[in-house]
């Protein structure tokens, strides 16, 4: 392969800041920090080993294929996700704040432990993500692809899930105050030991369709 057109590129652990590993990679004959970026996700999504704690803060990562993706305590910080593809990633403890996420496909992606506060996921796919101990605080989910996704001890204060699918998802010992469940689907949903104080929008003909409801529920 001819030098000129590749070069050396390495992944820092963002707490240590040590170098994780390196490789050549081509260089896009654009050379565009979107090009270079999704080069550098592709050498990680092939790495022979399950990354920790790596860099990827202030990327353009829309509508890249990261399916299958190992990057526990990955760093995503201000990062444009939105359109990307994380089909079975597992990305638990990853730092997602300030991500845009929109009509990302997360289907099946493990998320535990992940912080998504504040992160715009309008319109994601989340069908059966792995979503327990997750931050969701504030988040935007409006339209987004919940169903069989299990919230277990996850907190999502004030999120916004107006139009949402969440058919069979599961809300256990999860903290809902305040969450927007508008015009939401649902049928078979499990909302179990919920702190769903204030939430607006679940209506009496929602709360009919789920299987199993014990929650506290405040006067708003």
């Amino acid at each position: 392969m001819d030098a000129s057109n590749t070069r050396e590129e390495t992944l820092f652990n963002k707490v240590t800041s040590e170098p994780l590993f390196s490789a050549t990679i081509p260089i896009p004959a654009t050379r565009t920090p979107s090009d270079m970026t999704r080069a550098v996700v592709d050498l990680a999504r092939n790495a022979k080993a399950n990354l920790t704690g790596v860099n990827l803060e202030q990327r353009d990562l829309s509508n890249v294929d990261m399916s299958g993706l190992k990057m526990v305590k990955g760093h995503f910080q201000g990062s444009d996700l939105s359109g990307a593809k994380l089909v079975g990633a597992k990305l638990n403890k990853g730092e997602f704040e300030g991500c845009k996420l929109a009509g990302a496909d997360l289907q099946g992606a493990d998320l535990r432990h992940a912080r998504l506060a504040g992160v715009d996921l309008e319109g994601a796919n989340l069908h059966r993500a792995d979503l327990r101990h997750v931050d969701m605080d504030g988040a935007n989910l409006s339209g987004a692809d919940l169903r069989g996704a299990k919230f277990e001890n996850a907190s999502l204060r004030k999120a916004n899930l107006e139009g949402a699918d969440l058919r069979s998802a599961i809300f256990t010992y999860c903290v809902a105050d305040g969450a927007n469940f508008t015009a939401s689907q649902c049928d078979g949903v499990e909302f179990y030991m919920a702190d769903m104080r204030d939430v607006v929008g679940l209506s009496d003909e929602a709360r009919a369709h789920a299987v199993r409801m014990r929650c506290e529920f405040g006067s708003g």
